[in-house]
This record gives structure tokens, sequence and C-alpha cells, in this order.
């Protein structure tokens, strides 16, 4: 996938081209040959209709990984608290006599273990914030070079009438 914001910088440039040749000779770049069609039509509300189908596809791209780290948190927090109960468990279970100092061991130890899961809960909820901080980010620049490459292209237009 081509980042929108490099390309508006080419476009901003006059080496639009460039980019639209580069497009074209990438086989993985499908929405965006897609976006260059829905940019070429001739009829405005067609052009509309289908550069807004290509704004809704790149949100759902962008957006449907989303929901991993959110989970990736919850499966970490969740078996952090699982081994750790699994260390007081088997710890007792084989403990001949569970003094005062072997259930402190114990207790220590199973939090320890949760802390880890924990520790990978924050990490995947920090993930999730940067991936969604990023994906805003991304269709931020895709509207901009939409409306660039619309805006040059009416101006073009109204320059051959």
């Amino acid at each position: 996938m081509f980042h929108p914001a490099i390309w508006l910088s080419y476009e901003k440039s006059g080496q639009g081209e460039r980019v639209r040749r580069a497009i074209a000779a990438a086989p993985r770049a499908d929405w965006e040959r897609d976006l260059l069609e829905a940019l070429a039509e001739k009829n405005d509300e067609l052009r509309a209709g289908r550069i807004n189908e290509q704004i809704s596809e790149l949100d759902f791209r962008v957006t449907r990984w989303s929901r991993v780290p959110r989970v990736c948190a919850s499966i970490a927090s969740s078996a952090g608290f699982l081994f750790g109960s699994l260390v007081v468990r088997f710890g007792l279970a084989h403990a001949a006599e569970a003094s005062r100092d072997t259930i402190d061991t114990l207790v220590l130890q199973a939090v320890n273990v949760a802390v880890l899961g924990m520790a990978g809960a924050s990490f995947a909820i920090a993930a999730q914030y940067r991936a969604r901080k990023a994906a805003k980010a991304f269709q931020r620049d895709a509207d901009a070079l939409v409306e660039f490459v619309e805006a040059s292209a009416k101006g073009a237009a109204a320059q051959k009438t």
C-alpha cells in the first residue's frame, strides 16, 4: 500500500505520474488503482460515489485488525492471573507443611507471574493506542490526497474549457 502522505508530496511537486506508474506496476496496489479509476470518472455523481466507496474500503482495511491488541491484552492479563493461581495451587499441593514462610513465598511467586501478564497487557494496550493513532493519521492523509487530486483534476478540466 502506498502511503498517501508520500503520494501527496509527489502530487504537489508535479511528479504524480511517477506514483501512478508505480501503482500500475505494483500487483498489491489494488486499492490505489481503484482510487485512480474513481478519480478518473467523468460523471461527477458517479465519481463522488466511487471515491466515497474507496475511502470506506480504506477505512475497513486500516481498522480491520484494530481489535487484535485488545484481545492480546485480555489474553495476557488472564494468563497472568491463571498462571499465578496455578503457582499457588501447585505450591500448596506439594508443600509438606504450609508454614507462614512457605505461603509468603508462594504468594510472592504468584504475584511475580501475574505481573508478567500485566506487563504483557500493558504492552498490548500501548500498541493498540499507537496503532489507532497511526490509522487516524493514515486516513487523514488519504483524505488530503483525495482532496488535492480532485481539486487538481477540476482545475485541469477548467483550464481545458
